[in-house]
């Protein structure tokens, strides 16, 4: 078969097939997009608000914990007794505290989104 040059009958032809076989795909994909149901947000459960409220306290809870295990494991090798389980303990309360609020900040976007609690 000789190569076919642009303009010439044969590349014309097999162009078009070409955008027709595209065109074709083109609507099939058109059509199972449409056929496709649109997820709806899942009501919140029974619990929902409980689970969000845990949830915070025990990233507090947890956050305090480390801080002051790390702390007592400083003085514990260094002698100081308090000093270092009051600086670790407040950072940890302080990286809990965070942690808490990118939570309530993550909460507050899905609600307002209405993917999740109270949308």
């Amino acid at each position: 078969m000789a190569p076919m040059r642009p303009g010439s009958p044969e590349g014309d032809a097999e162009t078009a097939q070409e955008r027709e076989a595209l065109d074709r795909l083109t609507r099939r994909i058109e059509a199972a997009r449409e056929g496709v149901s649109t997820r709806k947000p899942k009501a919140p459960g029974k619990y929902q608000g409980l689970s969000i409220a845990w949830r915070m306290v025990l990233e507090l809870v947890i956050g305090c914990a480390f801080g002051a295990a790390i702390g007592y494991a400083i003085d514990e090798a260094t002698g100081l007794r308090p000093l270092f389980l009051v600086v670790f303990g407040a950072l940890g309360f302080a990286a809990g505290v965070k942690t808490m609020m990118a939570s309530a900040r993550q909460m507050q976007r899905k609600a307002d989104e209405g993917d999740g609690f109270g949308g």
